[in-house]
């Protein structure tokens, strides 16, 4: 009758027992769980203990310690609280790189992903390490070719486009990183010469090429460590690499995806009419060019140029592409800081000019601005001076206003407008809407308590306008939170 499964329902009676009384009693959350000033006291106040006998403060351990003398806080929370009251360094780690586009394929022999990853086999005690070159078509997820070598090169690279050609016919694309193998010369005049799209995925973004990597993890897996026990020359080492990617690539092929119903070899197969594979090659053509840059990253663009030709900073083309796709990770204000600093310190020592000098400042910088900033959320959140000072407010406010009336609500509203604490504007907006509630109750036509309520709004002759109409805003939102009337000319 309710449509629910029998997983869900026998997961309600593990939760209650007969007489429906909850058998886990749910942790602190929301107000309930809400960190008070007396918390904050009593953390800071431990913390200070640790600091006074020498000892470092681990927060792990130190929210635990805090747990046997009742306080029951998150190791975030704790953390946040430390950092508020100076007693602990802020730390940001945010992870800067762009997200870029993924490319979907679905047509056999459409898309060919390549790339390297290193291989270890084991003599006796002997590590002897190979590059195993892959190719796996990402609309069927078919292994179609491989190359064991010393390194990564070109050559292998090669190897394995002539392998999957020869078998499959050339793809319409070909998916790879940014490794000097997949785009040198030689690389690219095979590629153009086949007709076959390059389409480069993005630097340190392995789910660009995500099947090829899909493709390796599995393999790794599967093969495990090779060990051999016996002495054997380097020949032998790589016989048995192949031998043993070979059985994989065929016992691979033989299994379905999960959302498929034929095996990644059948996919492969079908015939693929001239008119998609002609709409596919477009595709890909537009994704290259739709890698444009953004407007909000070209102020950082002229930065990095002008700082390069001013002070004939030298570059080539690989260290330019590099620093491009870098500088667009950063906030404009760390940049222009960076080049103060970089001005100053080539002043002085002509020899630091260069680009890797400039990022070294520019990430410097960056981090001791996040760690700022996050520093600053903790002392607005709980600092225990401030809350002390919120607090106070607060019991002001109540003071002031003992009851619901229309002036009591008004000049709660005019706090939550004019206030600059968050917290304090978020309970005088809260209290302003409880005591509507309760005024409401003793009318009988909400028209009078809104007419009321604007003149009283109206009266307000030391707010600007905009000030009023927040206020208005916030009156309307009390009355009927879903409905919202027309509008209302404010006379100041």
């Amino acid at each position: 009758m309710l449509a629910l499964s029998i997983g869900t329902l026998s997961n309600w009676n593990q939760g209650f027992d007969e007489t429906m009384k909850p058998l886990v009693v749910p942790d602190k959350r929301g107000r309930t769980g809400k960190v008070t000033v007396e918390i904050v006291k009593d953390v800071v106040a431990e913390a200070q203990k640790l600091k006074d006998r020498g000892n470092r403060i681990r927060i792990k351990s130190f929210t635990e310690s805090l747990r046997e003398k009742a306080i029951v806080l998150s190791s975030k929370t704790v953390q946040d609280i430390l950092i508020a009251n100076d007693l602990f360094a802020s730390r940001t780690r945010k992870r800067r790189p762009r997200f870029y586009q993924s490319i979907c394929q679905r047509l056999p022999n459409g898309v060919l992903s390549m790339d390297g990853s290193e291989f270890t086999i084991w003599l006796d005690d002997q590590a002897i390490k190979f590059n195993v070159e892959l190719g796996v078509d990402v609309g069927s997820f078919s292994h179609t070719a491989f190359s064991v070598a010393d390194t990564e090169t070109t050559k292998e690279v090669l190897k394995v486009l002539d392998a999957h050609c020869e078998q499959w016919g050339s793809p319409i694309g070909v998916l790879c990183d940014h490794c000097t193998a997949n785009l040198s010369a030689e690389s690219k005049a095979y590629i153009k010469a086949r007709g076959i799209e390059l389409v480069p995925a993005g630097p340190l973004n392995p789910k660009g090429n995500g099947t090829i990597e899909g493709a390796f993890s599995q393999m790794k897996e599967v093969i495990g460590p090779i060990r051999l026990d016996l002495s054997s020359p380097r020949a032998l080492a790589k016989s048995v690499l192949e031998l043993v990617v070979s059985v994989y690539i065929k016992m691979r092929n033989k299994l379905t995806l999960r959302d498929k119903s034929a095996t990644p070899i059948a996919e492969l197969s079908k015939p693929v009419p001239e008119g998609l594979a002609a709409i596919e090659r477009q595709k890909l053509k537009d994704h290259n060019a739709a890698k444009t840059i953004s407007t909000d990253d070209q102020p950082k663009l002229d930065r990095l140029h002008w700082l390069i030709k001013n002070h004939g900073l030298k570059t080539d083309s690989r260290s330019m592409d590099r620093a491009e796709k870098s500088i667009k990770a950063y906030k404009i204000e760390a940049i222009a800081a960076s080049e103060k600093a970089f001005i100053r310190a080539v002043t002085r020592r002509p020899e630091r000019s260069n680009l890797p000098y400039f990022f070294g400042i520019l990430k410097r910088i960056q981090q001791e601005r996040d760690d700022e900033a996050y520093r600053c959320y903790c002392q607005q959140r709980y600092n225990y001076n401030q809350m002390l000072e919120t607090q106070r407010r607060q019991q002001e406010l109540q003071e002031q206003n003992e009851g619901p009336s229309v002036d009591n609500i008004i000049g709660m509203l005019v706090n939550a407008v004019s206030i600059s604490s968050r917290f304090v504007k978020e309970r005088a907006a809260r209290m302003a809407q409880q005591w509507t509630e309760e005024l409401k109750k003793s009318y009988k036509n909400l028209g009078s308590l809104r007419n009321q309520l604007s003149d009283a709004v109206g009266k307000l002759s030391h707010l600007t306008l905009e000030q009023k109409e927040s206020i208005w805003k916030l009156v309307e939102q009390c009355l009927n939170p879903k409905i919202m009337a027309g509008s209302v000319t404010l006379t100041s």
